[in-house]
C-alpha cells in the first residue's frame, strides 16, 4: 500500500488515500480539507479568491434526522453544511451561517450525488440551487441569489481527465446540469429567462476537483457571468 501511495504521488494523480475508499466521490471523513481557486468572470468585472472546505465529522441532529448518518462540512466563509449520506446518495439537508446558532433545515433534501453504484452514464436527478453570478447594479434591486430554482443534473462521463492546480485527476465522474431562472428585468423587457448551466468533475478518493457555472446575462441593470472552482490543494 505504501508503494502504491508513493507511485500515485510521484505521478501527481491524487486519489489514493489510506482512509478514503478509492471509489468514494464525496468523502466525509473528519479532518479532510479542500482548497479551491475561484475565478469569477462577470460581465462587468473579474474577481479571484480562495475558498476552502473542511469536514467536521459526524454530528447528532434531532427531529427527522435523529440517528441518521449526518456529517458537517465547514467552509472558509463560516457556513456549515449538513450532509446526509445513505444508500441512495449524498444530500444536503441543512446549513448554518456564521450568524446562526442552529442549523436551518432545507424544506427538501438537496441531492448532491447518487451513491457509487448508481453513478452510471445517463443517471439524472433534480436539485434546488441559487444563483452564483447574477447580480444587480443598483442596491435597490432584488438580489438574484435569494431566488431558488432547479437544475437537472446528468452523469455524462465516468472516465474524465481533469487538470487543475492540485494536479491531474483520472477517472473522474463528469456531471452536467441545466436549468432556468426568471428575473424581472424592467417594465419594458418584463421577465427574462436565463439558461443556467453547470459542469462538475468528481475524482475518486478526492471529491469535487472542478466546477464551472455559467449564468449569461448582460442587461442595463442586471449582469451575469461564469464562476469556476478549481482544486488547488487537497488534505486527506
Amino acid at each position: 500500500m505504501k508503494r502504491l501511495s508513493l507511485l500515485c504521488l510521484s505521478v501527481f494523480l491524487i486519489g489514493c488515500q489510506a482512509d478514503i475508499a478509492e471509489n468514494d466521490y464525496f468523502p466525509l471523513h473528519k479532518g479532510v480539507k479542500w482548497h479551491y481557486n475561484v475565478f469569477a468572470d462577470l460581465t462587468d468585472t473579474t474577481q479571484t479568491r480562495q475558498f476552502s472546505m473542511t469536514n467536521l465529522g459526524p454530528v447528532a441532529l434531532d427531529g427527522d434526522y435523529k440517528d441518521a448518518p449526518v456529517s458537517a462540512r465547514l467552509t472558509s466563509d463560516g457556513t456549515a453544511y449538513y450532509i446526509l449520506q445513505n444508500e441512495q446518495g449524498s444530500y444536503r439537508i441543512a446549513k448554518r451561517t456564521v450568524v446562526e446558532t442552529q442549523p436551518r433545515f432545507d424544506l427538501k433534501a438537496i441531492k448532491i450525488l447518487p451513491n457509487t453504484e448508481d453513478l452510471t452514464i445517463g443517471r439524472s436527478w433534480i436539485a434546488e440551487t441559487r444563483s452564483y453570478a447574477l447580480h444587480g447594479l443598483r442596491s435597490a434591486l432584488p438580489d438574484p441569489s435569494q431566488k431558488a430554482f432547479n437544475l437537472t443534473y446528468e452523469v455524462v462521463a465516468l472516465d474524465s481527465r481533469v487538470d487543475v492546480p492540485a494536479g491531474r485527476f483520472e477517472n473522474c465522474i463528469k456531471v452536467e446540469a441545466q436549468g432556468v431562472i426568471s428575473l424581472y428585468a424592467d417594465p419594458r423587457l418584463g421577465y427574462q429567462d436565463i439558461v443556467v448551466t453547470q459542469t462538475e468533475w468528481y475524482a475518486p478518493g478526492v471529491g469535487l476537483v472542478k466546477l464551472v457555472r455559467n449564468e449569461p446575462m448582460d442587461l442595463e441593470i442586471y449582469k451575469g457571468g461564469s464562476i469556476t472552482f478549481e482544486l488547488a490543494q487537497f488534505e486527506p
